[in-house]
């Protein structure tokens, strides 16, 4: 209630009657506004199914950007510029996700096969029975021959040093998540992916011929195994852990050291190569279990029909910088696969970001928003497309 005198007289009025005509104003411009997208949107449907039946790409930048520059240009306020451009773009993006939903299509993937060439040579980390060659024999070809490289540092440099033609590393675990080390010095180098091969893994429980579960005092393997155990140890919290540079390795200088007290954890084949015994099995936290390998060259392939495509991003530093780098692919319905960040060592203040893409149906959206990625981006650093090779359970 407003107050107020006339004539000596005090009166009482209510703002009630002039905030109702407004509001109604607004109540009926916002029906005829909802009549009137719902009308545009019918129209966006309409030149959606036209790009489809031309298998041409749902998103097109440039005519959005001649929309909105026009409708920019013809404003007259009290909108600023930069709210038409903000709403009319987010009018854009909903026509574009609604024509995606109508008329998107799927990728066509094709069977994966293995990309190594007769006669080549594969780096692995550790020796004979390690996952990493149980992963190189599921898809090398009988002429190709497996390098063992006892640490990563010089698995990396296998080719550089002359003794491998490809490199096969772990990147990441379903368990315990990725493999840094290996991420890191993939960055550090110019290799690229040609090929990812996921293995599903089961561990054991390996000692010599005397050795029992109640004998035992130290169990030794690589960390990324031991982390896959933890349920394992928790049940045996006086095993002692100790930690070594690959599983076969570990299992061997378990069985050769005759000692009772000496397992290792690692794979069926290490046992069997190596004469060990057993004592457990399938000591995993979860049965549901896979180690993803990339195959690595110095020269990218040209897999067009790879369906994945591996990035490295560094942002600009500025707020907003990693959504604009990601809504290219929100607006092509480009499915991000994974999106990891990565400090960059000398800039401590700084990150990449380690980007999957599962490649789009249409080759225009993939090459779409790897453009509008590259001009969000400080730098984009393209790690390869290819296949993925899947390889069943022993």
């Amino acid at each position: 209630m407003v107050a107020f005198s006339f004539g000596g007289e005090k009166y009482m009025t209510s703002t009630q009657n002039k905030i109702d005509d407004p509001r109604g104003q607004i109540d009926a411009i916002d029906a005829e506004l909802l009549r009137l997208l719902n009308e545009r949107a019918a129209i966006a449907l309409r030149v959606g199914a036209a790009k489809a039946d031309a298998e041409a790409s749902l998103c097109d930048p440039r005519r959005e950007q001649e929309v909105v520059g026009r409708l920019v240009e013809a404003n007259a306020g009290p909108l600023d510029d930069q709210g038409v451009a903000n709403i009319f773009g987010r009018i854009i993006d909903e026509s574009l996700h609604l024509q995606q939903s109508a008329y998107a299509r799927k990728p066509h993937i094709t069977e994966a096969t293995s990309t190594i060439a007769s006669r080549s040579r594969v780096a692995i980390l550790g020796e004979r029975g390690t996952f990493s060659e149980e992963a190189a024999l599921g898809v090398l070809d009988d002429d190709c021959t497996t390098v063992s490289c006892p640490t990563f540092e010089q698995l990396f440099s296998a080719i550089d040093d002359g003794n491998a033609d490809l490199i096969l590393t772990p990147l990441e675990n379903s368990l315990i998540g990725s493999v840094h080390r290996c991420v890191d010095l993939l960055l550090a180098s110019d290799l690229k992916i040609v090929a990812e091969i996921v293995l599903p893994v089961s561990h054991y429980l390996i000692g010599c011929e005397a050795a029992t579960l109640d004998t035992i005092e130290s169990v030794e393997s690589h960390p990324a195994a031991l982390g896959q155990c933890t349920r394992f140890f928790a049940a045996h919290p006086a095993f002692r852990r100790v930690a070594a540079d690959d599983t076969a390795g570990s299992v061997r200088r378990a069985v050769e050291s005759d000692d009772a007290t000496r397992a290792a954890i690692g794979s069926r084949r290490a046992a069997e190569i190596h004469g060990g015994t057993i004592l457990r099995e399938h000591i995993e936290d979860h049965a549901e279990n896979y180690t993803r390998f990339a195959l690595l060259s110095k020269e990218a392939r040209n897999e067009l029909n790879g369906e994945k495509i591996s990035l490295v991003v560094k942002l600009k530093h500025q707020p907003g910088s990693l959504h604009a780098a990601l809504r290219p692919l929100v607006r092509r319905g480009v499915d991000l696969l994974k999106i990891e960040s990565l400090p960059i060592k000398d800039s401590p203040t700084q990150f990449n970001f380690y980007l999957d893409l599962a490649v789009p149906a249409i080759e225009a959206d993939l090459t779409g928003a790897l453009g509008e990625i590259g001009e969000q981006a400080d730098e984009v650093r393209f790690l390869g497309r290819y296949s993925t090779i899947k390889l069943s359970k022993n």
